[in-house]
């Protein structure tokens, strides 16, 4: 038999005998990993401030742990907690600069006990290893990334088949959105109108009319070609359509410098693109955990579309580079159509509001029900609650809720338990 750590009895009732290990931090991850080290038989001291839920409080207690109130920043409450005679410490905030704060106070107050905190950046991690004898820096969220992509690929092998992976599907026939095209196509008309009227009248070529049609609209003067002989209703129109040019062509520029500068040339290049895609994945939220799980799929060499109401983060600019990036509200029907739900293999919705993943995920499924019964659409949605999660899947199976703390926190004891093991002398 194997504990939820990964570690067998025998393993386990070594360990028993070993010192506490010293948790910092009871929000849902921390809470997490000492149900996880109480599983593993360690004796474990948690250190939360009073803004810690009750119900945290009462949910370690009654795993048998030790639970001191105090902030573990500060030394005092390190030293009541028996921080020079842990066997690890294991620092699991929320906060990075918290985190790293207090790794580097007590590597300094007691250098043999290994220290394990979470750190939302992975590429630091080696770099606080090396440099300032941490025993592990780790992120949750990429940690918990391959379970949620493996839950999202583990659709059958026949929806596979026919949805494809990176396949280009052709673009579907679809209405052009005129909002940026009405004033040019209006001054395209005029123009057009301007050059059948010059030719008829002055008795112009196709070419000269249009040379002059040009020089009239964009204001440039009369040189070989003017209306002195014109009829009067001829240099009518012409006085018309030199103030409607010199408006329409202002109008022209600014309609380019906010259909750029506003990111609509950028969102309607990320729609086209993901117009095209088929047997994707769309991932709705790009917090930690939404980053980490798209990175995990373009690893893997699947497509991607995000969807996301701000595209102003700098990962979201980063991954716009590598995947389409829908910017709106995933709980509407539109902007999933945009993602293409209805032609992707999977949806995972990993916002941090449990209530939202949810509403995501029937809001996909509604879009594409009776639309390919087929091909069914694999739902994975975040959930916090562990309650609302066993309901869900009790009633239903076309969903599959994860939680990355709970996903993570065991990798977080066995790193702690290894560590702590290596820094205590061997029995004789």
């Amino acid at each position: 038999m194997i504990t939820p750590t990964g570690l067998s009895p025998y393993e386990v009732g070594r360990l028993g005998h070993m010192r506490q290990i010293i948790v910092c931090g009871l929000g849902r991850f921390g809470l997490n990993v000492v149900e996880a080290l109480r599983e593993a038989g360690r004796q474990v001291t948690v250190l939360s401030d009073s803004q810690t839920a009750r119900e945290r409080w009462e949910r370690a207690e009654a795993t048998g742990a030790r639970v001191i109130e105090g902030d573990f920043r500060v030394p005092t409450v390190r030293r009541e907690a028996g921080i020079l005679a842990a066997a690890a410490v294991l620092l699991t905030t929320s906060s990075d600069v918290d985190n790293l704060e207090a790794a580097l106070e007590i590597r300094g107050e007691a250098p043999d006990v290994p220290v394990v905190m979470r750190h939302s950046e992975p590429q630091f991690a080696r770099r606080l290893e090396k440099d300032f004898g941490i025993a592990a820096a780790m992120a949750p969220a990429v940690l918990a990334a391959g379970a949620f992509v493996e839950a999202a690929m583990s659709a059958t092998a026949e929806a596979c088949l026919l949805e494809g992976r990176g396949q280009l599907a052709p673009v579907p026939s679809r209405r052009i959105r005129y909002e940026f095209f009405t004033i040019p196509l209006l001054l395209l008309a005029i123009y057009l109108s301007a050059i059948v009227i010059f030719r008829q009248t002055l008795a112009l070529s196709w070419i000269d009319a249009a040379y002059f049609t040009t020089s009239v609209v964009t204001t440039v003067g009369f040189g070989d070609f003017n209306l002195q002989h014109a009829p009067e209703w001829v240099k009518a129109f012409g006085i018309l359509l030199m103030f409607a040019g010199i408006v329409l062509v202002a109008i022209i520029a600014s309609l380019l410098t906010i259909f750029i500068v506003s990111g609509a040339a950028n969102q309607m290049r990320n729609e086209f693109l993901a117009r095209r895609l088929r047997g994707h994945v769309v991932v709705c939220g790009l917090g930690q955990v939404g980053v980490a799980i798209a990175r995990d799929l373009l690893a893997r060499d699947i497509p991607v579309v995000a969807v996301d109401p701000s595209a102003c983060d700098e990962e979201h600019r980063e991954l716009n580079l590598r995947c389409p990036l829908i910017v709106g509200n995933a709980t509407k029907s539109a902007v999933l159509a945009r993602a293409g739900v209805g032609r992707a293999r999977a949806l995972v919705a990993c916002t941090s509001n449990d209530a939202l993943n949810l509403e995501i995920g029937l809001m996909a499924q509604g879009t594409v029900e009776g639309r390919r019964t087929d091909r069914p659409l694999r739902l994975v949605l975040r959930c916090f609650d562990s309650d609302l999660a066993r309901r869900i899947h009790a009633v239903s199976e076309d969903y599959t809720l994860l939680s990355e703390a709970m996903i993570a926190a065991p990798f977080f004891v066995r790193t702690a338990l290894h560590h702590a093991k290596a820094a205590t002398p061997q029995e004789t």
